[in-house]
């Protein structure tokens, strides 16, 4: 039986994630205390049919955590790599690129994305050695807290009880201050801003050097400002398009590229395709997922979204 799909935000709709038959989702809000440091809650489900297919794609995104609780394994392919086993629970360290997700029988993923001083607090300075990997979350923190989640999140509903759990069993992890903290959040709102043209003027308006404003942003955010710039830039179009469904209108892309060409670059980077080849691909659950946390959070991709902010 699949869980409950929705929100616990009120006047949120299921319906309106337009799910395939055989999928269920939830995305959730993070409590006050957890909203600078957690973008938000999702989990997925899914079971074996026609509709849902082998596998799910996912674009670039912010470092996020998942729990697997199929009773199967799955793999992923991130970029042009060979397909790996995921770990049950694992780190997603910032991606580059997009990744395709062999998920087998379905079953439920349970998931937070942090944001760039939640990773700071948890990992410290790692993003560059943790950027386009998965590695299994055991090796970053404590195996016993992570056995007394792992415990409580199977045994619940998987679905409505979820926010609850990672609301008290979260703040913990999130306890010691980073001391670069306000530096690292002034980067995150700069590499969110549209239409960022000089760096080295952008880095002295931040109150440091051009040269530091690239070593904080490899070390917290996995790589270059210029790269992430172009990632945010990216996402924003191709996201754009998704939403508004065909017959893909390029008129809603960023009026930052500045013809296809420019565009269809961007797209062999960050999808190792061209952009209208993966709209063809079909991706009827990645359509919902982002429709769901728009809904949910105000912006479709936490990669994109304002630390510490949402929809409530």
């Amino acid at each position: 039986m699949l869980i409950e799909s929705g929100s616990q935000v009120p006047g949120v709709d299921p319906a309106d994630f337009a799910l395939l038959p055989h999928t269920a989702l939830r995305y959730e809000i993070p409590c006050a205390a957890l909203r600078p440091f957690v973008a938000d809650y999702h989990v997925l489900d899914s079971e074996i049919s026609p509709e849902t297919g082998p596998s799910e794609w996912m674009l670039p995104n912010s470092p996020a955590v998942r729990f697997i609780l199929a009773d199967h394994s799955m793999a992923l392919t991130l970029g042009a790599n060979d397909p790996e086993t995921i770990p049950r629970v694992a780190l997603y360290g910032t991606t580059s690129r997009a990744a395709e997700m062999l998920h087998g029988g379905g079953g439920v993923t349970i998931g937070f994305n942090l944001t760039a001083v939640g990773f700071a607090r948890l990992f410290g300075a790692n993003a560059t050695k943790l950027r386009d990997r998965v590695v299994p979350l055991e090796d970053l923190v404590d195996p016993e807290w992570l056995r007394t989640v792992l415990s409580r999140l199977r045994e619940s509903d998987r679905g409505p009880a979820v926010k609850g759990i990672l609301d008290r069993a979260l703040p913990q992890l999130f306890s010691n201050p980073h001391p670069l903290e306000a530096e690292i959040q002034r980067i995150a709102d700069l590499l969110l801003r549209p239409g960022v043209v000089n760096l080295a003027d952008e880095a002295v308006a931040l109150g440091m050097s051009p040269r530091r404003l690239e070593r904080l942003s490899s070390r917290f955010f996995g790589f270059p400002p210029k790269l992430l710039l172009r990632r945010a830039r990216f996402l924003r179009s191709i996201v754009a398009l998704k939403l508004a469904g065909p017959p893909y209108d390029l008129s809603v892309i960023d009026p930052a590229y500045h013809d296809q060409p420019h565009f269809i670059r961007d797209a062999h980077r960050f999808l190792g395709m061209t952009p209208t080849r993966f709209l063809k691909i079909g991706t009827p659950y990645l359509d919902s997922v982002l429709r769901a946390r728009a809904i949910v959070h105000g912006a479709a991709i936490a990669a994109l979204a304002p630390s510490g902010k949402s929809r409530s």
